[in-house]
C-alpha cells in the first residue's frame, strides 16, 4: 500500500473542510501519477485510521471524488481510480515535493512586440451583460475604509510613492498565496506571483513573454475573443480545436502536437467563455500530460472559480502541476468588481521575472495603495464573507434567469443551465438572427452583449452569452420581457 499518510497532506488548522482537503490531495496525486488509473484505494475505515480523521470525512471525500469523475465506487469491491483516466508514468515519490515552488518552467520563453488594445462604451436603459458581478454587492465601503485608513497613517505614506516591489504589493501577494492554498490547494511562493491590472494585462504580458513571431497557440473553436486578439497582437498564430460538453477536445490537441510545434494552450477549465462548459477531470489530466510531453505552456484562465453552484469546483490544473507547465491567471474583476482592475499571474519564477521586466516599461509598479487595501480585505475575512454571500445570491439569480428564459422564450432558445459562473450560453432559433435581435433590442432600451461568435470554419453562431449576476429580480424580469418583446416584433 502507498504511504497515504505521507502523500496526502492535510492541515487541521485550515479553514478548508477536511473532506475537501482529502479530495484535493487525491486529485493532485492522481494527476501527477503517484496514484495511477485503475488503482484500488484503501477503504474508508483504513484511510480514516491512517489520516486520523472521522470515517465519515473519508466517505464524503470519496463521494466528491466520484462525483467529479476521479474515482469509481464499485459495490462490494471498493473504491478505484477511474479506469478511463489516462495512465501517467509512475513518479518516484522521493523526487516529488508537493509544496515546491516552480523555479523553471517546462517551456521556452521568447520576446514579442508591444501593441495597444481597443476599448468602447455604450449606454442603454437596461443591460444584459456578458457575465459580470453585481458591484452593488461588492465590499466597496470596506475597501474605501481601508484606503482612508492607509492614507491617514504616516507609516503607510510610502504606498503613495514609487516602489521597488515591481511584482505587486507584498501583503497582497501573501494574501493571495494563502487564498490559493486554502481554496485551491495550490502551494506557491512569493516570487511565483505577479499582480496585474486585471486579467487582460496578465494575458498581454504572458503572450509577450512567450511568443515569437508565428508561434502557435491553441484555443477553443469558440473562445474568449479578447485573449485571441492579444495572441495575434503579439504576432502569435491561433490554432482552433473543438469545444463540446466536456470542454476543449484534448484528443484534437494531441493530433496537432504530433504534426507541428505548439507554444501554448489557452484554456478556461471552469465555465468556458462563452459556452460555460467545464473541462472534465480526464481531459485535464490528458492536457497536463501533453504539456509535459510536448513542452508547451498551459495558460489557465480561472476567472470565476469562486462561483460554482453544483458541488465543489474541480481543482485548477495549476494545483496538480509538478513540472512547471501551467501559467495560472486569476482576477478580482469577476469575483468582486471590474473597476478594481486587479488580477494576478501564478507561474514559474523565471517567467514571473521576465513578465516583471516587461511590465516595468509600461506600468512601473502598479497601484500599491489599492493592492494593500485589498490585502486587508483578505486578512479581515471580508473577501470570504463576500464570496459566501454573493454565491447564494448568484445561485438564486441563475435559477430565476433560466426559469424566465424557459417560460417566455422556451420555443425560441436552447440552453444548458450552467453549473457555475455568471452567464448562460443561449442559442436562438436560426429564424431569429442574433445581430438583428441586438439591434432591435437596443431600440427598446435593452443592451445585449455585442460579441458575435464564429466557429472554426468562420461561420457565425446564432447564440449570445447572457449574464444574470448583475441583475436583481425586477431588473431581470424587465430585461427578459424586453427581449421577448423584441423577438415578437421580429
Amino acid at each position: 500500500m502507498l504511504p497515504y499518510k505521507t502523500i496526502l497532506q492535510i492541515d487541521t488548522s485550515s479553514e478548508l473542510s477536511l473532506y475537501l482537503q482529502i479530495c484535493n490531495e487525491f486529485i493532485k496525486r492522481i494527476s501527477d501519477g503517484t496514484i495511477v488509473s485503475g488503482q484500488k484505494l484503501p477503504s474508508s475505515r483504513v484511510l480514516s485510521e491512517l489520516l486520523e480523521v472521522n470515517r465519515r470525512t473519508v466517505s464524503a471525500a470519496y463521494e466528491e471524488l466520484e462525483a467529479q469523475g476521479w474515482i469509481e465506487i464499485r459495490p462490494y469491491k471498493g473504491s478505484f481510480v477511474n479506469s478511463t483516466l489516462p495512465l501517467y508514468s509512475s513518479r518516484n515519490l522521493t523526487k516529488i515535493n508537493v509544496k515546491a515552488a516552480k523555479v523553471e518552467g517546462h517551456f521556452d520563453i521568447a520576446k514579442v512586440s508591444l501593441v495597444k488594445p481597443e476599448q468602447s462604451k455604450s449606454n442603454a436603459k437596461i443591460t444584459i451583460d456578458a457575465g459580470y458581478p453585481d458591484i452593488r454587492l461588492a465590499p466597496i465601503t470596506e475597501l474605501n475604509r481601508n484606503l482612508n485608513a492607509l492614507s491617514r497613517s504616516p507609516r503607510h505614506r510610502n504606498l503613495m510613492n514609487y516602489s521597488n516591489s515591481f511584482n505587486g504589493d507584498e501583503k497582497l501577494r501573501l494574501a493571495l498565496m494563502e487564498n490559493l492554498k486554502s481554496t485551491r490547494s495550490t502551494f506557491v511562493e512569493l516570487d511565483n506571483i505577479f499582480v496585474t491590472r486585471g486579467s487582460l494585462m496578465a494575458f498581454y504580458l504572458i503572450f509577450k513573454a512567450l511568443l515569437n513571431k508565428k508561434d502557435k497557440v491553441i484555443v477553443g473553436d469558440v473562445s474568449f475573443k479578447v485573449a485571441n486578439r492579444l495572441v495575434e497582437m503579439n504576432q502569435g498564430t491561433l490554432v482552433r480545436v473543438p469545444v463540446d460538453g466536456q470542454g476543449m477536445d484534448v484528443d484534437a490537441i494531441e493530433k496537432i502536437c504530433k504534426k507541428t510545434s505548439i507554444k501554448a494552450v489557452f484554456v478556461m477549465p471552469h465555465h468556458h467563455n462563452p459556452t460555460t462548459v467545464t473541462l472534465t477531470a480526464k481531459r485535464r489530466m490528458q492536457l497536463l500530460m501533453l504539456a509535459e510531453k510536448y513542452r508547451f505552456a498551459i495558460i489557465e484562465d480561472d476567472y470565476d472559480y469562486d462561483f460554482h453552484f453544483e458541488r465543489s469546483p474541480i481543482l485548477p490544473m495549476a494545483s496538480s502541476d509538478t513540472v512547471g507547465s501551467v501559467i495560472y491567471v486569476g482576477s478580482l474583476s469577476k469575483t468582486i468588481a471590474p473597476g478594481l482592475r486587479t488580477g494576478y499571474i501564478v507561474a514559474p519564477k523565471n517567467l514571473i521575472a521576465a513578465i516583471s521586466q516587461i511590465s516595468r516599461n509600461m506600468d512601473c509598479h502598479g497601484n500599491h495603495a489599492l493592492e494593500r487595501a485589498i490585502a486587508i480585505l483578505y486578512q479581515d475575512g471580508e473577501i470570504k464573507r463576500y464570496h459566501k454571500k454573493s454565491l447564494v445570491i448568484y445561485h438564486k439569480r441563475r435559477d430565476l434567469f433560466c426559469q424566465l428564459l424557459k417560460e417566455q422564450l422556451g420555443d425560441i432558445v436552447k440552453f444548458e443551465v450552467p453549473k457555475g459562473g455568471l452567464a448562460v450560453w443561449v442559442k436562438f432559433d436560426d429564424q431569429y438572427p442574433v445581430e438583428e435581435i441586438k439591434k432591435r433590442a437596443l431600440e427598446l432600451g435593452l443592451r445585449l452583449p455585442k460579441s458575435i461568435f464564429e466557429n472554426m470554419n468562420g461561420e457565425k453562431i446564432n447564440a449570445i452569452r447572457m449574464g444574470f449576476a448583475s441583475l436583481e429580480e425586477e431588473e431581470m424580469k424587465e430585461a427578459v420581457g424586453l427581449l421577448k418583446q423584441t423577438i415578437s416584433n421580429l
